[in-house]
């Protein structure tokens, strides 16, 4: 079984090392892409030891290549021809994701506390229920990838910021939403400077950032 660890676009500047089960990690050429693959017997189960256990290979194989895309968990395939199936038509899709992370790390920038509350409806747009189940339905999208919450500490970190993509968390619970920031390797430290800096700004809520993490949040999202 052929275990999906990255998809990258170069050749590695060391050793690619071990995978998750010990297994000797390679390349396999994909189009204009490659992936870095390991033979593992069966698909992995996702305890936390083995969860830790992948996350450390990609760290270490972040650190050889100027551009990586992590796999989800448990991406495998029964050969090359499965795996090159499923890669072909989405080429495109990560050769631009693999430029856009291109020398960058993540930062990982959770939000604690109450949300604002909620704006005003707008009025319902003219047309049919079809036309309205859209409109109600863009409006949901939006507030799932917003944190109008956190604006000022936005615009104090947006100098550093190559890509954001932000998830808020309408269960109740005291997070209330995570934005996944792609910063320039090197700027992690400037980056929690600036957020110590301006973390005032939002009304008391609560963030914590870690990283810096190979950028997990920005593959295609219906990619391995």
């Amino acid at each position: 079984m052929i275990y999906l660890y990255a998809l990258v676009d170069e050749a590695p500047t060391g050793p690619l090392g071990e995978g998750i089960a010990g297994e000797p990690l390679q390349i396999l050429p994909q189009g204009k892409l490659a992936t870095v693959t390991g033979q593992i017997p069966e698909r992995p189960r996702p305890d936390r030891e083995t969860l830790e256990r992948q996350d450390a290979v990609v760290r270490r194989l972040a650190g050889l290549f100027g551009a990586i895309l992590p796999a989800r968990f448990g991406e495998a395939f029964a050969d090359e021809a499965a795996l090159a199936n499923r890669l072909a038509p989405r080429e495109r899709e990560v050769s631009e994701a693999l430029s856009l992370v291109r020398g960058c790390v993540q930062m990982t920038l959770r939000v604690f506390g109450e949300p604002d509350p909620r704006p005003e409806p707008e009025p319902a747009p003219a047309g049919g229920p079809g036309t309205r189940y859209l409109a109600a339905r863009r409006l949901e999208i939006e507030r799932a990838h917003s944190l109008p919450e956190i604006e000022p500490l936005r615009e104090a970190l947006r100098p550093l910021l190559r890509a954001e993509r932000i998830e808020r968390h309408e269960s109740a619970g005291p997070l209330l939403g995570t934005a996944y920031h792609l910063v320039l390797r090197g700027e992690a430290g400037a980056y929690l400077s600036a957020l110590e800096a301006a973390k005032e700004r939002i009304g008391g809520r609560r963030v914590a950032a870690t990283g810096p993490w190979p950028p997990y949040a920005f593959a295609p999202e219906a990619a391995p």
